[in-house]
C-alpha cells in the first residue's frame, strides 16, 4: 500500500473517532450541562469538516498535473489548512464568549457524566495521535489535524480536571475555567497554522532555508561572477522552489556552471523544483545600465 494510501486509511479512521466522540459529548454536555463538554463537541464538530475537507483535498493531490494546473493540486493542502485555522479562531471566540456567560452566572453542573466523557475522549484522542504522528512529518495539513487531536487531548485532560474539582468541591467555576483554559492553549498553534499557510500563499523563502547561505553556495561555484533574481517559495509542505540568474564571463562555462547550481540546489537545500539561467556578465551589465 503506498504511503498517500495509508495516510487517506489514517484520516478516514481519525474521522470515526471524532464523529464518535463528537456524540457521546453532545449528549454527555446535555446531561451534565456542562461548558467544557459542549466545548469539546464544538472542537470535534469543527474538526470532523476540515477532516473531510483534508481528505478530499489528498484525494485531488494525488491527481497528475495538467497543462492548465502545472503543480497539480499541491496548493489545495495549503488552503485547507488556512481554513482549518480561521475555523479554529471562530471556535475559539464563540468558547471565550461562553466562558464569559457563565462566569457571570455558573450553573450547576454534573460532575460524574463530565469525567466519564472526557476520559472517552481522552482515549479516542490518544489513537487518533498515533494515527496521525507519522504523516504530520510529511505535510502541513496533517501537522494542522495532529494539531486539533493534541488539542482536544489538552481538552479532555482539562475537562476531566473541571469534573475532579466540581466532585470533590462543588465548585461549578471549574467548568468554563476549564473551557477558557482550553481556549488559551489553542492561541499559538492557531498561530502557526495560520503562519505557515500564509506564508506558503505569499511565496515567502523557506524558514528552514536560508536565501543568504544559497547565494553564498552559488558564488561559490568556479567561474560565477553573480547571482541575481534568486528567488524561493513553497509550493506544498515539503516541496520547494528555487530560481536564479547566475553571470559569469565564461561563456564556455554556462553548462558546467548551470549543472553545478542545479546539483547545489538538489543535493544541498533539498529544493526538487529550480530554474537556473545562466547569462554573460558583460550583458547582464549593459542590460542593468539600460534600464537604470
Amino acid at each position: 500500500m503506498s504511503i498517500a494510501s495509508k495516510n487517506r486509511l489514517s484520516v478516514i479512521a481519525v474521522i470515526v473517532l471524532n464523529l464518535t466522540y463528537m456524540v457521546i459529548a453532545i449528549v454527555g454536555s446535555v446531561l451534565a450541562n456542562s461548558l467544557a463538554l459542549l466545548t469539546d463537541a464544538i472542537h470535534m464538530l469543527a474538526h470532523v469538516g476540515t477532516l473531510t475537507l483534508t481528505f478530499l483535498a489528498i484525494s485531488l493531490v494525488m491527481k497528475p498535473p495538467t497543462p492548465e494546473k502545472s503543480f497539480g493540486y499541491y496548493r489545495l493542502e495549503v488552503l485547507v489548512a488556512l481554513l482549518d485555522g480561521v475555523i479554529l479562531v471562530v471556535m475559539d471566540l464563540y468558547i471565550f464568549y461562553q466562558v464569559y456567560l457563565r462566569l457571570l452566572s455558573p450553573p450547576d453542573v454534573q460532575a460524574a457524566p463530565i469525567m466519564v466523557v472526557a476520559v472517552i475522549g481522552l482515549i479516542l484522542n490518544a489513537i487518533g495521535i498515533v494515527l496521525l504522528k507519522d504523516p504530520s512529518k510529511q505535510s502541513l495539513i496533517f501537522r494542522g489535524a495532529l494539531l486539533e487531536v493534541m488539542l482536544h487531548a489538552f481538552s479532555s485532560v482539562g475537562v476531566i480536571a473541571a469534573g475532579a474539582v466540581i466532585l470533590l468541591t462543588g465548585w461549578y467555576v471549574a467548568d468554563p475555567i476549564a473551557s477558557a483554559l482550553i481556549g488559551l492553549i489553542m492561541i499559538p498553534n492557531i498561530y502557526n497554522l495560520l503562519a505557515g499557510s500564509v506564508n506558503i500563499l505569499m511565496e515567502n523563502a523557506p524558514g528552514d532555508i536560508s536565501p543568504s547561505k544559497i547565494e553564498k553556495e552559488l558564488l561559490a561555484i568556479s567561474d560565477v561572477t553573480g547571482i541575481h533574481h534568486l528567488h524561493l517559495w513553497t509550493i506544498t509542505s515539503g516541496v520547494h522552489a528555487a530560481s536564479v540568474h547566475i553571470t559569469t564571463d565564461r561563456s564556455e562555462q554556462w553548462e558546467t556552471i548551470q549543472e553545478a547550481a542545479r546539483k547545489l540546489f538538489k543535493e544541498n537545500f533539498g529544493i526538487t523544483h529550480y530554474t537556473v539561467q545562466v547569462e554573460d556578465e558583460r550583458t547582464h551589465r549593459l542590460h542593468t545600465q539600460e534600464s537604470g
